[in-house]
């Protein structure tokens, strides 16, 4: 079973996509709503992260336990005493779960386009934060901890720029933490967000 990593403090972990949809699909008995998800799917690749998901899901919780959504498209375990964050990307798919308060996690596969992006997620004020040529790792961590932060608020929408502002960073390690205050809601909040650096992802998540 493909589970990368696994922590109990807060409870989440790392399922690596190994397998395909097909052979995940083989690994376990699927409600009938998640049989119509995957008839409607077209995309082998998105078939595979959405059953990793669950898959991971029930390493973490022993059990079956179903995902709902809010209207936002916040999921939400109607069965279980959790709040829930899901992620995924190339290769990988990310859950975290919190008994008392809402979760956000999101994986970001590690690539160079990341620097054609700067300008559109980041204010200047940010990317002085950053310093000369900051590296792609790091403007990576800072969208994905945008990203945490945004399903954080439980909101539909953002803007990268105006609603989510990186106040503290700091780079030295391979995992460390990030100020991210977002004014989406009222009251606005402020978040250490975690990081961890992995090769071939970054991954932010709160707690």
């Amino acid at each position: 079973m493909p589970v990368l990593q696994k922590s109990a403090l807060p409870l989440w972990g790392i399922w690596k996509i190994e397998e395909s949809w097909e052979e995940l699909l083989a690994q376990a008995k699927w409600p009938d709503d998640c049989l119509s998800f995957l008839n409607s799917s077209k995309s082998d690749s998105r078939k595979a992260e959405w059953l990793a998901v669950r898959m991971l899901l029930r390493e973490l919780t022993g059990s079956e336990t179903p995902i709902a959504y809010q209207a936002s498209g916040a999921p939400y375990l109607p069965d279980a005493p959790y709040h829930i964050g899901i992620s995924h990307t190339k290769g990988y798919a990310a859950v975290l779960l919190h008994p008392d308060h809402p979760a956000g996690i999101d994986i970001e596969y590690r690539s160079e386009r990341i620097q054609k992006l700067k300008s559109r997620f980041l204010t200047e004020p940010e990317l002085r934060l950053l310093g000369e040529n900051p590296a792609s790792t790091e403007l990576l961590i800072c969208w994905s901890a945008k990203e945490t932060a945004f399903k954080m608020t439980g909101q539909r929408m953002a803007d990268w720029q105006k609603d989510l502002h990186i106040l503290a960073c700091d780079f030295s390690r391979n995992d460390g933490f990030l100020t991210v205050r977002e004014t989406l809601t009222p009251p606005s909040a402020t978040y250490q967000i975690h990081y961890d650096i992995a090769p071939d992802f970054v991954l932010t998540r709160f707690p």
